[in-house]
């Protein structure tokens, strides 16, 4: 008999496992049952008669709870989007069940395809096997083996999001789907579930969370390690969602997952990645340019974006506000061009848009000797960032185009 060792991983799982953390930031708990469901996905030993995974995940808005499910959806299939989101707001009736399981033959609506229709489950699977994205289609990987492009199975994520504002009739519909994997439309055509990682979100459990913080008068702030509110605030969940879902119902889940509330350094590093998404942008646009922003920058970005209510989604209007439209409109001005360095600070009164011009592609004789493969690399973008000169740029009114005399030299240390 050989001993089995201990800490040896899949390459596809440790990269998972690196991808989730980087992603889904401040949730380590939450992202290790994740990574412990997906290991159970690629050995190929889950119930061949249960959907592969069935999620619950609990907790305060704005936390990470849909952005694991994109994150999981770019994992398996190369896109974020590639999963079939279900808005449980629009099934608060019970008469709009039907766009979910579609009409019977003869009745309104009966020609419609309905959401849950097979089709739609495997369109994401498809897609990526045209486009050759995702861990399912990684030659010589588990996920690729186990689905090949001739199986008749096909991967899916289907999201059930906010389940406790739908309908009571929607959980009972759902109930035969996390047991048995199979679901009968209304025209008696049967839907295989048995290939689907099913997720449900929920925020049942927030005004219990927000009390507790504020009595302690924590919120963001909490201290590293703060293991008793975390317990608190799971019990706190666990208690709420009892109170609402049926027993049966949240029985038929492989894993109940509760987020927690993000601390002051989690948003930093949330920030990070939404500049980082910005910068891609700036170098995927017409006229690619450099972005940075300053550690003072980031400092005021997170004062103004913290708001222990509503989790990370006030900092992302944040960014949006103070970053993206100021930059917008000195593109538009003319004031940054192609390749040129964009760096933004904040003074204490207020952010400071700065620049180094980069190389004039058409004109700058310096183009002639840059590679095409690295033009649009850090060391190859022309930036001449020897410490020098940048230059600051000025918003005139109306955001139109401002003379050359107008921009004012600034150095920064």
């Amino acid at each position: 008999m050989i001993e089995l060792k201990t800490g040896v991983a899949n390459e596809q799982l440790r990269r998972f496992r690196l991808r989730m953390n980087r992603m889904v930031v401040g949730q380590p708990a939450a992202t290790d049952k994740i990574a412990d469901c997906f290991s159970r996905l690629i050995a190929g030993i889950h119930d061949p008669e249960r959907p592969l995974l069935t999620m619950m995940f609990l907790g305060p808005t704005g936390v990470g709870k849909t952005e694991t499910v994109r994150c999981l959806a770019e994992s398996l299939f190369g896109d974020r989007r590639a999963f079939t989101r279900i808005n449980c707001q629009e099934f608060s009736a019970h008469y709009n069940i039907s766009k979910l399981l579609g009409s019977p033959p003869g009745y309104v609506g009966g020609e419609i395809r309905p959401l849950l229709a097979q089709e739609n489950l495997d369109k994401h699977h498809l897609k990526a096997l045209e486009k050759r994205t995702g861990m399912i289609c990684e030659d010589g990987g588990k996920l690729a083996d186990m689905y090949p492009p001739d199986a008749a199975r096909r991967l899916s994520i289907v999201l059930f999001d906010e389940i406790e504002k739908a309908h009571p009739k929607m959980w009972n519909t759902l109930l035969g789907i996390l047991e048995d994997g199979h679901l009968v439309l209304a025209n008696n055509e049967e839907v295989d579930f048995t290939g689907s990682i099913i997720v449900l979100t929920s925020n049942v459990g927030s005004q219990a969370m927000n009390e507790r913080l504020s009595r302690s008068g924590i919120g963001f702030r909490a201290a590293d390690g703060d293991e008793s509110l975390d317990r608190d605030l799971e019990t706190a969940v666990s208690r709420e969602a009892k109170k609402i879902f049926p027993m049966e119902f949240l029985n038929r889940f492989d894993e109940q997952i509760t987020y927690h509330t993000l601390k002051r350094e989690h948003l930093f590093e949330i920030l990070d990645n939404q500049i980082s998404q910005v910068h891609h942008r700036a170098l995927g646009s017409a006229e690619p340019f450099l972005l940075e922003v300053t550690r003072r920058a980031k400092e005021r970005l997170v004062e103004e974006g913290t708001d222990p209510e509503y989790g990370a989604r006030p900092l992302k209007r944040v960014v949006e506000k103070r970053i993206v439209t100021p930059v917008s409109h000195y593109i538009c001005s003319d004031q940054i061009r192609r390749g040129d360095l964009v760096m933004i600070d904040h003074d204490g009164d207020g952010f400071v848009f700065l620049k180094e011009p980069g190389i004039d592609w058409e004109r700058d004789e310096q183009a002639e000797r840059v590679t095409a493969a690295g033009k649009w690399a850090r060391t190859d973008l022309g930036v001449r960032d020897d410490g020098g000169e940048k230059k600051k740029m000025v918003e005139e009114a109306g955001h139109v185009a401002a003379p050359a005399e107008a921009l004012t030299g600034a150095v920064i240390d």
